[in-house]
Order: C-alpha cells, then structure tokens, then sequence
C-alpha cells in the first residue's frame, strides 16, 4: 500500500491549487466475518501548489472530512467517533512552496463490526482513522461500487482564540500563510467484492 492509483479525473483545480483524490486499491475484497481479518485501503488527497506563494495545508481532521456514495447514489451518513476533541497542533499545519506537493493520507481497513448486544448481528464498516483516536466510519457496507472523496476545508475562523496551544509566532506565520476556503475532491470508484 505504498503508491496510489491517479489519473486527470481523479483531480480538480482552485486558483492554481490542485487537489486529487487518492486510494491505493479501486476494488476491495470483503474480509471473512472474523475477528482481527480486515482489508487494508489507503485513502489520501495530493495537493499541488501551482501558485507563485507560500500556502499552509492542514492534515487536521476537521480539514479532510470523507465522504461516501452508496451504489444507489444516496450519500452515506458518517460521524466523527471521538473519545474527546482532540486540538490541532503544530505539525497538522505543512508550508508548500510554489510547485511543490503534499500528500495527506489514512490507513482505512474494511472490516465486520459485530453488535455487543446482538452477536449475530454485524455490519461490514469502513473506518478511516485520523490521529489521536478520531476515527470516520461509514456502515453498513455490501458488495457493489461506491463513489468516494473528501472535501477540504479551511478557515481562519477562531484559530487565534482556539489554538492557543500552538506557540504564537508559529500560529500568526500559519495564519499568514493559510490557504482557506472549501473544496470537494473529484470522486473516485470503490468497487467491493465477496472473496
């Protein structure tokens, strides 16, 4: 899982800013219903800077948040699962020069999630972790093609008040040099088959 498949559909560009979506396999295979046996993905955005300035890029989990179409062409409803909130630091924040690229990626695994109550009952998951126990899990999953991407944000909006934890001159440079605004990655296939 080391290289991502891409190509000029998987790309979209915003004021000389590209942003691609990435994954590393387009068809995954369902795993056995077993406990600890799971199918690895890797599911990124590249970013190029094609402009003539400095930007900083966030890796943050509120600045990537993924999104699912379901083969019927409904959107997924997924929701952070977070023991606690869990703040930005320092190195979430990546300075791009001009030309340059940054690749932000997770580790997603395609597994069956059992119900604690229910044993019977499970539901093939697909959970993509972020740092510090932040994880976005899309449920239930069954064969056919889904449409993946993420949509990339960024504000400026309560950083000085919120992210006090970073050391200041660090954070103004940040805020300096923060590219900001909203979009959404071009979708990409995942194909899930039964083995």
């Amino acid at each position: 899982m080391t290289s991502f498949e891409s190509n000029e559909s998987n790309t979209v560009e915003v004021n000389n800013i590209r942003f691609e979506t990435l994954l590393s396999e387009s068809v995954l295979t369902i795993p056995k219903a077993k406990h600890g046996v799971y199918t690895p993905v890797r599911l990124g955005i590249r970013i190029t800077n094609n402009t003539q300035s400095f930007f900083y890029f966030s890796s943050y989990v509120y600045s990537m948040f993924p999104e699912m179409i379901a083969p019927d062409g409904q959107v997924m409803v997924t929701g952070l699962h977070s023991e606690r909130i869990n703040p930005p630091i320092e190195s979430d924040y990546v300075l791009v020069v001009p030309g340059e690229a940054v690749i932000f990626s997770r580790d997603a695994f395609l597994f069956w999630i059992q119900n604690r109550k229910k044993k019977r009952d499970r539901k093939l998951t697909l959970n993509i972790p972020f740092p510090c126990e932040d994880i976005y899990a899309f449920r239930p999953l069954y064969s056919g093609i889904y449409q993946f991407r993420f949509k990339y944000r960024q504000s400026r909006e309560g950083m000085e008040e919120y992210y006090h934890w970073i050391e200041p001159t660090t954070l103004q440079t940040i805020l300096q040099n923060l590219w900001t605004g909203e979009v959404l990655t071009p979708l990409v296939e995942i194909r899930l088959v039964e083995s």
